[in-house]
């Protein structure tokens, strides 16, 4: 599915009473759920256990 058309799916798929605000918001939704995506098809990513492991130091917080 191209861009255009995931986006003309995702705008189809809102309720007549939508605002443009939504449209913008889902959008956006559509556009960081891709960047993940490509993140983890370049192997920028981190497990779960690993992020645990560095979350004390992001936080500034010695782990025991």
């Amino acid at each position: 599915m191209s861009v255009k058309d995931a986006a003309h799916a995702a705008i189809d798929a809102l309720p007549d009473t939508a605002t443009l605000q939504d449209a913008a918001e889902r959008i956006a939704l559509l556009a960081a759920l891709e960047k993940g995506r490509q993140a983890v098809r370049e192997g920028r990513w981190k497990s779960q256990e690993d992020v645990e492991k560095l979350l004390p130091s992001w936080l500034g917080h010695r782990r025991n």
